[in-house]
């Protein structure tokens, strides 16, 4: 809506929606602005290309990432015209959840959108986990053409074949690429961001989004500093293994390949001895030496949580406070289990605990739910407080600003400390808000120590 005032100058909050980069949309019905928009900031949300329109990669002619530039091209266009709609375009804060958390840290990392943005909120997602970027995409680009019944090796005659194909035929098979050793290194995203690091003759007319791999762009420090909150939900994993326990089968393919759950960004073989003790070392560590079963498979759970999301949600906060100083991190867990926990509602779980996603009912308004709050409940006021933090974050680059006495509130957010390992401070949302440290603190130092071992470590010089 254009602004009607004379002047208005609102923060700017642009919304990254998730979906695995396969399916999802930012339109209002699912990401209504009811609870963001009272507290003084305009809310942009938008699409980009998902799946094999969005992130098929083969070289030079198709470099990847389309969906991501997409997102590069929505922020050019909030640069140039979001004044005429009351916002400030020198104060855009970009957010989002999942695969559009991973989006948001690309967009940190990436030159292409520099100046674009002033603040980030990264929620249950960050390129440093291991689902969100490719590690072969030109072979998956290639079992995409077999599968529509090109039979080829060569890219320029693959492309040829693509361009004329049926875009939905293309999306329909985007998902049958995916092979059983996908699914056994549990990667189960078809089409993911892509370093573009193309050179000699495969080099790409168009500037990459990324030339070099997250990790190594966090370590350098060289990327889009602004301020950053970060943050995971207690039971990630619950949302991806809500059918497991009612499978007995599945469970035993599980517990008789453990060593299936080793990272795959652990510079270790699978397949080897020292593969077969890491994963010993993990079921002693999370089962006890117990087997799978429908007793231990909350076990299960963390384990995947924290491979999947928790760890290197940890690192990019840790990383990303190593390079910008105090006053430049805030790292939180949502773990309150509540009637506005959306997936939990629509799919049914009854575990305890807040699953992936279910932190997006207390910032948006989902029509979908139709639910409607009594004013003393804990869930308006846990929407209240967590909409009061991001949109201060919005305005004055801190969830809990110094020199306010901010009632709705009522605490102060630790920042992280720069180049701590042992000592992250953090937001426990739960019943209630609490200022605390270290998260999940053991199962941190357990996968702190492995990826230490295996890989080196995370920070130079860590306390």
């Amino acid at each position: 809506v254009l602004a009607t005032s004379s002047n208005p100058n609102f923060p700017v909050m642009v919304w990254i929606h998730g979906g695995a980069f396969s399916f999802g949309s930012g339109n209002a019905f699912l990401y209504g602005p009811d609870y963001l928009v009272p507290e003084g900031v305009v809310l942009v949300t938008f699409n980009y290309r998902l799946g094999p329109l969005g992130f098929l990669s083969v070289g030079r002619d198709a470099p990847g990432n389309a969906g991501l530039k997409d997102q590069v091209l929505a922020l050019k266009w909030v640069r140039d015209n979001i004044a005429a709609f009351g916002g400030n375009p020198k104060e855009v804060t970009i957010f989002g959840q999942s695969a559009g958390a991973v989006s948001v840290h690309m967009l940190m990392m990436s030159p292409l959108a520099k100046g674009l943005f002033h603040k980030a909120i990264a929620q249950s997602g960050s390129a440093l986990n291991p689902w969100a970027m490719a590690t072969n995409p030109k072979e998956r680009a290639f079992r995409l053409g077999a599968l529509m019944g090109c039979y080829t090796n060569d890219t320029e005659e693959l492309l040829y074949y693509l361009r004329r194909a049926s875009p939905q035929k293309i999306v329909d098979l985007a998902s049958r690429t995916i092979t059983q050793e996908d699914v056994k290194r549990s990667i189960g995203l078809p089409f993911v961001p892509s370093v573009e690091n193309w050179t000699g003759e495969d080099a790409s007319d168009e500037a990459p989004l990324i030339s070099e791999d997250p990790l190594t762009i966090m370590k350098s420090g060289k990327y889009n500093n602004v301020p950053l909150i970060v943050g995971f939900n207690s039971h990630e994993a619950m949302l991806f293994l809500r059918r497991v326990h009612k499978d007995p089968n599945l469970l035993q393919n599980i517990d008789g390949d453990f060593q299936r759950l080793i990272p795959v960004d652990l510079e270790v073989k699978r397949d080897s001895e020292e593969g077969a003790q890491l994963a010993r070392s993990m079921r002693k560590f999370y089962l006890n030496d117990e087997h799978i079963t429908n007793s231990t498979v909350q076990n299960l759970m963390d384990l995947m949580s924290d491979v999947m999301f928790e760890h290197g949600i940890a690192d990019m906060a840790r990383l990303h406070a190593a390079h910008n100083g105090h006053d430049s991190t805030w790292l939180y867990r949502f773990a309150y289990d509540g009637a506005l926990g959306i997936y939990k509602r629509i799919l049914g779980i009854e575990w305890p605990g807040s699953c992936h996603g279910d932190e997006l009912g207390y910032l948006f308004h989902f029509g979908v739910l139709n639910i409607r709050l009594d004013n003393s409940s804990l869930e308006l006021q846990t929407m209240t407080k967590m909409t009061r933090m991001w949109t201060n974050f919005a305005k004055y680059s801190n969830p809990t600003p110094y020199g306010t006495n901010d009632a709705v509130v009522g605490l102060r957010w630790p920042c992280l400390i720069p180049n701590s390992m042992t000592d992250l401070p953090y937001l426990d949302v739960t019943n209630s808000m609490t200022a605390r440290h270290n998260p999940d603190a053991e199962r941190l130092r357990f996968w702190d120590r492995t990826y230490e071992k295996y890989n080196g470590p995370i920070l130079e010089g860590r306390s």
